[in-house]
């Protein structure tokens, strides 16, 4: 039969590490915790960065239905943007995005002011990226959508030359 000051005992230790435990979490340091007794934590997903994720693929989605569009308007174009058309397939893919195009935004008939309009959606993506990484929480998403962001601003400057 167990003692009483054993039972205490016990009872006394089960209070005081889920205390720390509580602590620990509610001071965020909880991983760390898990981290020095030789565990490895894995991280929750936040709904926020959830939401972040999906509207990246929403909007890479969009960029390449825009691409697809000029591509099939001006076909003297499909050279110069089958790569960002590729591209713009393995973001969509990455992200976990539909493989669904939307259907096909309206092109300018003249090939320069089409260009022109994809590079403009390409910076103005960037810009939107850029603004997403700093609101993820997650460090690994923060930096996915800052190299997003350096990626299409570089698509803007490179279609930009199409013209």
């Amino acid at each position: 039969m167990i003692s009483r000051r054993a039972l205490l005992g016990s009872g006394a230790a089960v209070v005081v590490v889920a205390g720390a435990g509580g602590i620990a979490a509610g001071t965020h340091r909880l991983d760390d915790v898990a981290r020095s007794v030789g565990l490895k934590p894995r991280a929750e997903p936040v709904a926020s960065d959830d939401t972040l994720i999906a509207k990246a693929a929403r909007e890479q989605n969009v960029l390449l239905g825009l691409v697809e569009a000029i591509v099939a308007r001006h076909a003297t174009l499909a050279g110069g943007l089958g790569p960002f058309a590729q591209i713009g397939q393995a973001q969509v893919k990455a992200l976990g995005g539909s493989d669904k195009v939307p259907g096909a935004p309206d092109v300018a008939s003249d090939p320069a002011r089409a260009v022109g309009a994809l590079a403009t959606a390409y910076d103005t993506a960037s810009k939107a990226r850029a603004k997403d990484a700093g609101r993820a929480v997650s460090p690994d998403l923060a930096r996915v959508l800052s190299s997003m962001s350096a990626g299409l601003a570089q698509s803007a400057q490179t279609v930009g030359d199409l013209r």
